[in-house]
């Protein structure tokens, strides 16, 4: 017998058989530099912009830029923008100024600092005013670029915003920050730990089936950022300004690496990046040893939109089994046995930001049950039926709360205040558009600034639900009254 040629055959069987098990893992990166107002940097001139592209540009890698919408009025940082060679691909960071809010007549708390989560982040407003800040973020980009972008970030995006970033813009890939329990303000927790996922409608934090894909920025040490909390945990991670501030070097960002490129996955992710004109300005040497690395160790780079691509490809969706260390990552729940944790993934349950704004100085979405909640009932249509049956009881007199209903929609609209000795009394057509008269009888029609649009006295009505109940019984009633009358006339025929 020909064992040398059996051998071969035996091989050949073993490798068919087990193609998932022994298929090469692919070592893939994303380049993601954010972008704020030049207002913020620390080195105000281009240099900061320069000197990373330059990086990316000489080692023939591909990046992702997310620029926030104040630095699209920045007329000698767009020209550069604009310029980028084929390799770059431009997204917007989701985070709110002042500037951006306003143009999106929305109000905006300057008492607060930019940071602050209540101010910064979609999550600090109204469901409906988060539609109008991501409108005006997108217009503005399209004016620019002539297109909408399909890779957006920022370090917390809730659910209601992903989802109508998705569904009205077609958004690929969305980063937020990896798990981290109290650094920057921010506490998130409970996501596949530092890989790509597909989210829930629901949670962004819960592996579904949304289009979009969530990655990562800031990938911890899969041991050490676990335990504790603050920069001296959460900063044992791939970013050269955090591992650089523990005392750490190039070989701690390789090690890192490789544990993120686990042969057990079909698809090997990490994530690079500096914030232009904030941490790239000190550490930039790092930033270079960094993409050096990756140029010389045939890491194939993607823009953030192609890898939404490339997961797809591999896994049509979530994978049923992510390793990463010693973590499990599954559509159901995330487990690290040596670490002692385990998270189970519910459908369905949502942050208290699903409804409405989280104007608190701390974000807190850590997955537990304390912090998580099923969606509240829609009362409206079992209101419509109390609304139908007092306007049946008014019988002819309906008018009466049609009445009711249109002095009822002026008094929430009805403002007063008081502007240097001088008193104003109107409406509100939205949060900054006046219409009214003051104390000398001058007619007002214009904008009024942020602080005075925001402070101005309102009437504050309780059981506002109650007057929507009552509209929808009116309309109940109406249509009951038509249906009654077409009834007769075919009982008269």
């Amino acid at each position: 017998m020909d064992w040398k040629r059996f051998s071969w055959i035996i091989l050949f069987g073993i490798l068919w058989l087990n193609g998932d098990q022994v298929m090469a893992m692919e070592k893939t990166a994303i380049i993601v530099n954010p972008i704020r107002s030049r207002e913020l940097w620390k080195d105000k001139t281009t240099k900061p912009l320069d000197d990373q592209y330059r990086i990316i540009k000489e080692n023939g890698l591909k990046a992702t830029w997310l620029i926030q919408n104040d630095v699209l009025s920045d007329k000698e940082i767009m020209d550069k923008i604009i310029n980028f060679n084929d390799d770059q691909e431009i997204g917007i960071f989701l985070e709110v100024s002042k500037n951006l809010a306003i143009k999106s007549r929305v109000y905006f708390e300057e008492q607060k600092p930019w940071y602050d989560p209540g101010v910064v982040f979609l999550s600090g407003y109204d469901p409906k005013e988060r539609a109008m800040i991501i409108d005006k973020m997108m217009s503005d980009f399209k004016q620019k670029f002539g297109y909408f972008p399909k890779a957006v970030g920022a370090w917390w995006i809730d659910s209601v915003s992903l989802n109508y970033l998705e569904n009205k813009y077609g958004i690929k890939n969305a980063m937020i920050v990896t798990d981290q329990k109290t650094t920057d303000n921010y506490g998130i927790w409970g996501q596949w730990w530092g890989y790509p996922y597909h989210p829930d409608t629901s949670n962004i934090l819960v592996p579904g089936k949304m289009n979009v894909l969530i990655t990562q920025w800031a990938l911890r040490d899969p041991e050490k950022a676990f335990f504790g909390s603050g920069p001296k945990v959460s900063n044992f991670s791939m970013q050269a300004n955090d591992y650089i501030s523990q005392g750490l070097k190039i070989d701690y960002f390789e090690k890192l690496a490789n544990i993120y490129f686990d042969e057990r996955n079909k698809l090997g992710i990490i994530t690079v990046g500096l914030e232009t004109g904030l941490e790239s300005v000190d550490f930039i040497d790092e930033y270079k040893k960094q993409l050096d690395w990756i140029k010389e160790n045939n890491i194939e780079t993607f823009k953030m939109t192609d890898l939404s691509i490339k997961y797809d490809q591999l896994y049509n969706g979530n994978p049923k089994e992510i390793f990463i260390g010693n973590w499990l990552l599954t559509p159901t729940y995330r487990e690290n046995v040596v670490l002692g944790e385990k998270i189970n993934y519910q459908h369905g349950w949502y942050f208290k930001d699903h409804f409405k704004k989280d104007s608190q100085s701390f974000l807190n979405r850590i997955y537990n049950q304390n912090n998580l909640m099923k969606k509240p009932i829609n009362w409206l249509w079992l209101g419509g039926l109390i609304g139908f049956l007092i306007v049946k009881k008014l019988k002819k007199k309906w008018w009466i709360a049609v009445v009711g209903l249109i002095i009822w929609f002026g008094l929430i609209h009805l403002r007063y205040t008081k502007i240097e000795e001088v008193s104003m009394i109107g409406v509100l057509i939205d949060n900054f558009r006046f219409i009214g008269i003051n104390s000398s009888f001058k007619i007002i029609n214009q904008d009024l600034e942020n602080l005075i649009a925001k402070s101005m006295l309102k009437l504050k009505i309780g059981n506002s639900e109650l007057i929507w109940w009552l509209l929808v019984g009116i309309i109940i009633g109406k249509i009951h009254d038509l249906w009654n009358l077409i009834v007769k006339r075919k009982l008269e025929i």
